[in-house]
């Protein structure tokens, strides 16, 4: 008990900032439609951080949350998948999500070794905004060799840009003349986060909403087989002792196959789901605690052009396979 307290202690003070930062996010919401405690999560983590408040007592447990327990929320987004849900999207849907992905990668890569925006740098803003935002960010970070300071512009960057994006689309419904069915998709395919898919649907209509979030979850699916595919094709330059594919892209892959057997009922799933978005919000906000905005700035105004491009590219590509498929 002793040796397990010496080691517990010393992330007591980190931990406590965690879970204050984390009761308060996850309340947010509640007054500002289509936001999530994520995102709150790390904006006030970042609040915080440049106060001039911390102490480096809290750093241990800061640590903790932005890695370990950050990965374990990852890992818990399984849950929320049941992998026959993408069969009952369709044809015409599927190959609407993975053109749009695929080139929005393609693109995103291209653009920014054209703007001099670093290999991980680019990897993140396409896996977020190809994918699903920040989790998206969070899963691919551990196996880019990105930065703190990168990772952490890459969220910034998409998490405007999803704003943006859930507030202006449903103006666009009617100019683009985009029945509910095609506008579900369409939002389900091009914006970056969950919470923002619902805010830019649940307006609208049931229908744009139910499909929307479908769609946007069957997003959420390809980014276990992402980052593995992108796992193995580094394998041979991996530190030595490290696993090959990491254990909560497995832990994902677990929780969505138990999921897809039927087993749990639809109260487990929701009680998972719950608990999942504190230990994510738990994790976000430690990132947040560890971003200095003085160090953000020296990467300077690429990034940003890149991430506007990927969300552009996502936006029209996912748009013209709705129109024309």
């Amino acid at each position: 008990m002793d040796i397990a307290s010496e080691r517990v202690r010393p992330l007591l003070p980190g931990l406590a900032l965690v879970v204050a930062i984390v009761v308060v996010s996850d309340h947010i919401p509640d007054y500002v439609s289509g936001t999530s405690a994520l995102i709150w999560a790390l904006a006030l983590g970042a609040l915080v951080a440049n106060s001039g408040l911390l102490r480096p007592s809290f750093a241990p447990g800061i640590r903790v949350a932005s890695r370990r327990v950050l990965r374990i929320g990852v890992a818990l987004l399984g849950i929320r998948l049941s992998l026959g849900t993408v069969g009952d999207l369709g044809l015409r849907t599927i190959v609407v999500i993975i053109g749009s992905m695929a080139l929005t990668f393609a693109v995103t890569l291209l653009v920014g070794r054209l703007l001099g925006v670093s290999g991980p740098l680019s990897l993140l803003i396409a896996t977020g905004t190809g994918i699903c935002g920040a989790s998206a960010i969070v899963a691919m970070e551990s196996v880019s060799e990105a930065s703190r300071e990168e990772a952490a512009f890459a969220l910034a960057t998409v998490t405007v840009l999803g704003s943006v994006a859930m507030v202006g689309l449903p103006f666009l419904r009617t100019p683009l003349g985009l029945d509910m069915t095609d506008y579900g998709i369409w939002s389900g395919a091009s914006i970056h986060e969950v919470a923002q898919v619902v805010g830019a649907t649940a307006g609208v209509s049931a229908v744009a909403l139910k499909i929307g979030t479908l769609v946007k979850l069957a997003r959420v699916a390809l980014l276990a087989p992402l980052v593995f595919g992108f796992a193995v094709s580094r394998g041979r330059g991996r530190p030595a002792g490290t696993p090959l594919v990491p254990l909560f892209v497995i832990g994902f892959l677990a929780l969505a196959a138990v999921r897809s057997t039927g087993v749990l009922s639809t109260r487990v799933v929701a009680d998972l789901t719950r608990v999942d978005v504190l230990i994510l919000a738990a994790g976000m906000a430690g990132l947040g605690l560890g971003l200095e905005l003085s160090r953000l700035r020296g990467l300077g105004v690429r990034p940003l052009l890149l991430g506007l491009a990927s969300w552009f590219t996502i936006a029209l590509v996912s748009l013209a396979l709705v129109t024309w498929v």
